[in-house]
């Protein structure tokens, strides 16, 4: 068997306290290919951490059999530091409470610049030599980055058992949402066989969202690096951002059919030596992030909807309203929610009182919005 659990402690926080990463690794060390996943880096998305759990059980099994060909690296439970921000029950884990705030999903360290000024004058005409040349030179800077608080402690780690992976799959939710995922326009094939396994029918395309997230910066040195090597530099690491459905999408039959899918792509891959049947792609559309609309709140209230996730929808039609609690004439207080695109509702916020201007809503589209800011696609920074 092949299967390791190591433990990584993170720096301390405050005295007498210490959080812990733990990862499963499976197969060879530095066998190819190499995928790494994790789930709850925004820690107030929990149906990855079990999604995770069932892949595990069935990797186990695999490792038992032999049939592990490439190397997979899952850390279940990505971030201890938001799922000990706990409120009287409630654990808002998307945004970081110390060193500085923020996003947890934004902002990572970006290597390409400094990676590129290191392997300058060394690259040849040998894709697998550059490859490995980059990796190197990769793990050398990333024993570089801080760690002296827990943030940059978690960051450090994550990214450590992740950069050289042929894949990366970093599992979220949204609030209310059908299965999607957040793609790199280069990968849009190559990722829609996981996809589609996963029963996704949306998924968002976009070059870079200008929000440094984990998955983008994993990719972000080849992306560097291809913009100055072209075919030289292979793809060395291709990831995505899958969304599994909503925040209480959650049950032990949904987990299993979910890692059955995940493990399924795996083989597809060549990862585990079990033979597979292809799987159609048809039912799955790419559309432009540029292209989302963000449906907001026109006032502070209560939101109804009447437009059900799936659902397609035309530009002015009227998704929904918000009731504002505090209008002084109540057969006036409804306010409507309108499209401003023709495309899929796809994902909404589940919680139903909302503030002013905060978007509520997404719609997948495919016709550029012009209040869509490339560069600027995700607003929560």
């Amino acid at each position: 068997m092949s299967h390791q659990i190591l433990s990584h402690i993170l720096p301390s926080a405050t005295p007498g306290t210490a959080r812990m990463i733990k990862a499963h690794h499976f197969g060879e060390v530095g066998a190819r290919p190499k995928i790494y996943l994790q789930a709850g880096l925004h820690a107030d998305e929990w149906p990855g951490f079990l999604v995770l759990n069932k892949l595990i059980q069935l990797l186990t099994k695999a490792d038992e059999a032999g049939l592990i060909k490439g190397e997979i690296t899952i850390v279940p439970v990505a971030n201890p530091i938001g799922l000990a921000q706990n409120f009287h029950g409630y654990i808002p884990g998307r945004f970081a409470f110390s060193d500085g705030g923020g996003n947890f999903n934004r902002n990572w360290p970006q290597l390409g610049d400094k990676i590129e000024k290191k392997i300058k004058g060394q690259i040849t005409s040998n894709q697998d030599d550059n490859a490995k040349l980059i990796r190197q030179v990769m793990a050398e800077e990333l024993k570089q980055l801080p760690e002296t608080t827990e943030l940059q402690g978690l960051k450090k780690t994550l990214l450590a058992m992740s950069m050289d992976a042929d894949e990366v799959l970093d599992l979220h939710c949204s609030g209310e949402a059908s299965m999607h995922a957040y793609v790199a326009q280069e990968f849009e094939d190559h990722f829609a066989p996981l996809l589609a396994r996963m029963g996704a029918k949306v998924a968002l395309s976009e070059l870079e969202t200008g929000a440094h997230s984990f998955d983008e910066t994993n990719v972000s040195v080849w992306r560097h690096l291809k913009n100055h090597y072209a075919h030289l530099v292979p793809w060395g690491a291709r990831s995505l951002t899958l969304e599994l459905r909503g925040e209480n999408d959650i049950s032990q039959e949904q987990a299993l059919g979910d890692a059955q899918a995940i493990f399924d792509y795996l083989s597809q891959r060549e990862v585990i030596d079990q033979v597979v049947e292809t799987v159609d792609t048809s039912e799955l559309h790419y559309y432009p992030l540029d292209a989302m609309d963000l449906v907001k709140a026109p006032c502070a209230g209560i939101v109804c909807y009447n437009k059900n996730i799936g659902e397609m929808v035309e530009v002015g039609e009227k998704i929904g309203e918000v009731v504002d609690l505090m209008a002084d004439d109540v057969n006036q207080s409804s306010l409507p929610l309108i499209a401003r695109t023709n495309g899929v509702f796809f994902a909404r916020l589940q919680r139903r009182l909302v503030i002013c201007g905060e978007a509520i809503g997404k719609i997948a589209g495919k016709e550029h919005l012009a209040y869509r800011e490339i560069g600027n696609l995700f607003e929560d920074k």
